[in-house]
């Protein structure tokens, strides 16, 4: 931002959502202290955040063999401050607000991700109809901030949503699944330019978004699909 900008449009910390001094920063000092990632307390296999410490896995990626590889979660969509945060981001145009999280979080699994050695990014796509509505698809300002960390490219038309769904976070886990089947397609030409793929989405819940997308990359020609998601819920189970 220019001095301009910060004068007559002052970032907010993304966490208390007060104005930061000194300008130039992106988070306030005090909740500096207090930003914690999921980092090495994720699933191993979908990244949610584990409350018991002595599992390597979550309750579902032990019962269901999933599409993707492997996911990484930046933050737990639980703590008050990154659900406030997307909601802001999604329904208030507040894409600035994404910075400094996508920032963190990017340096902090940057070298997990040059090990996939993956071709690009892929947004999970909105429908036409509600990305014109909003203007922006959240998904897409993600991974265009990490993608400049990982010098990852980023596609955007590999992948469409082709049916207008119900949103996920209303349904429970089968109709969830339900609500996706056939809403993705993949264009079968630049699908099959790529080896590896990384999908990005704003919140990882069940991962049945994901998965969806997954399956429609593969069919397509993709040989693997990760996933990286700026927030997603907890394991709960003990």
């Amino acid at each position: 931002m220019s001095w301009l900008d910060e004068l007559f449009f002052p970032r907010r910390c993304p966490v208390c959502r007060d104005i930061v001094s000194p300008w130039g920063e992106m988070i306030c000092d005090t909740c500096r202290k207090n930003f914690h990632l999921v980092a090495d307390k994720g699933c191993l296999k979908c990244g949610r955040l584990l409350l018991n410490e002595e599992k390597e896995y979550c309750e579902d990626c032990m019962r269901m063999k999933r599409c993707i590889v492997r996911s990484l979660t930046g933050y737990d969509y639980r703590q008050e401050w990154v659900h406030k945060m997307i909601f802001h981001v999604k329904y208030h145009n507040e894409r600035q607000l994404l910075d400094y999280p996508c920032s963190e979080a990017a340096h902090e699994y940057r070298d997990t991700i040059m090990r996939w050695q993956c071709d690009c990014l892929i947004p999970i796509p909105l429908h036409p109809s509600r990305q014109k509505k909003r203007g922006f698809n959240q998904a897409e300002e993600i991974a265009r901030r990490i993608g400049e960390d990982w010098s990852l490219p980023i596609d955007t038309k590999v992948l469409i949503r082709v049916k207008k769904t119900r949103p996920q976070k209303d349904l429970d886990s089968a109709t969830r699944q339900k609500n996706l089947e056939d809403a993705f397609a993949a264009d079968k030409k630049r699908a099959q330019a790529y080896k590896r793929v990384i999908l990005v989405d704003d919140i990882y819940t069940t991962g049945s978004t994901m998965e969806s997308c997954a399956k429609a990359l593969l069919a397509a020609g993709v040989q693997q699909v990760y996933g990286f998601a700026l927030s997603s819920g907890r394991d709960e189970a003990s």
